[in-house]
């Protein structure tokens, strides 16, 4: 956990450096960055930030209105070659303020989709989870509901987070499976 913090705190101070693309809607940036997805990220990847072991952190190209800062991690698995993107929307010491922008965040996802190259429009379908001030976190899931391969495990996650006496409402967009999950298990005929 330790790491996690440091790591966000080393992005966070280098995300100013890079400029990010702020001029999209919530949605448009939501259906970028979920298009991107087949291309690892690649077309909004920016500027390498920061490399530490097994994750190397770029500067997103694109970023959420009102969000603190976006960047996009590139995880090192023995199987597969994983990203996410990650959008820091909130930090506050105010529980209620908090919460309230993890509710608006989750309408505001629901009403994102992708547009298909055939003109198809799938919604992100999800759980709510809603927040306690006791539980130090808290997440909801959407998913893109579509049987295509490309966006197979893709998930949208908002989280709301106790972290260092503060809560920080966070979006996450991954399709990372862990090592275990993505292993092929070998079996002799």
């Amino acid at each position: 956990m330790k790491t996690f913090i440091a790591l966000i705190l080393a992005v966070m101070a280098f995300s100013s450096v890079y400029p990010q693309d702020t001029t999209r809607s919530f949605p448009q940036v939501i259906d970028l960055v979920l298009r991107d997805f087949p291309n690892n990220l690649r077309h909004i990847t920016g500027d390498l930030v920061l490399a530490q072991g097994e994750t190397e952190n770029y500067a997103s190209t694109v970023a959420l209105p009102e969000s603190e800062n976006c960047f996009i991690t590139h995880y090192h698995s023995t199987q597969d070659t994983t990203v996410s993107w990650q959008a820091r929307m909130l930090v506050t010491d105010d529980f209620g303020k908090a919460d309230h922008a993890y509710q608006e965040l989750y309408r505001k996802l629901q009403q994102c989709y992708i547009q298909l190259m055939d003109g198809t429009i799938i919604y992100l379908k999800g759980t709510w989870s809603p927040a306690k001030e006791s539980a130090p976190f808290t997440a909801s899931t959407l998913k893109l509901s579509i049987d295509d391969q490309r966006y197979k495990g893709v998930k949208v996650e908002l989280e709301l987070v106790y972290e260092l006496a503060q809560w920080g409402v966070t979006i996450n967009i991954f399709s990372r499976e862990t090592d275990d999950q993505a292993r092929t298990v070998f079996r002799e005929p």
